[in-house]
């Protein structure tokens, strides 16, 4: 099986901030099974980690989300003040939302928000001010 991290030359990095990242999918097409493995490691990392590899694993398990008849991630962005202050985090959210259909729980708007409050801590530069305070105005959101 081909490994993205055997291609990583020896003096990179990659394989502390890389290690414990999914295969490839064979012959390039995501299935459900890699899909949720690639999510649980992704999110375990927060932007800007791995850059050799994230942007295809996002690629991979977005357009596996998008097509799959299994489930259907919907966000009304009026609900998500934090796309205010970063409206990146929405791909972050979709996987979240995915991941959690993918291993069969029910929605809970709290859990989510969690989850993704976590993913952004971990991303380059952490939460700013304005983000925390953006998380705050969500939390008191998602308690209606």
């Amino acid at each position: 099986m081909f490994s993205a991290i055997s291609m990583a030359p020896w003096w990179c990095f990659a394989c502390f901030i890389c290690g414990g990242a999914p295969d490839w999918p064979e012959n390039g097409v995501a299935t459900r099974d890699w899909v949720e493995e690639a999510l649980e490691w992704r999110l375990d990392r927060g932007s800007g980690a791995c850059e050799a590899l994230m942007p295809a694993i996002d690629a991979w398990t977005l357009e596996w989300i998008a097509n799959s008849d299994e489930m259907r991630v919907d966000i009304n962005t009026v609900d998500w003040p934090v796309f205010t202050a970063d409206p990146m985090l929405q791909g972050a959210l979709i996987q979240i939302i995915a991941l959690e259909q993918l291993q069969y729980l029910e929605f809970n708007n709290k859990r989510v928000l969690r989850k993704l409050k976590r993913y952004a801590r971990r991303s380059d530069g952490g939460i700013s001010e304005e983000l925390q305070l953006v998380f705050q105005e969500n939390k008191k959101l998602q308690a209606k």
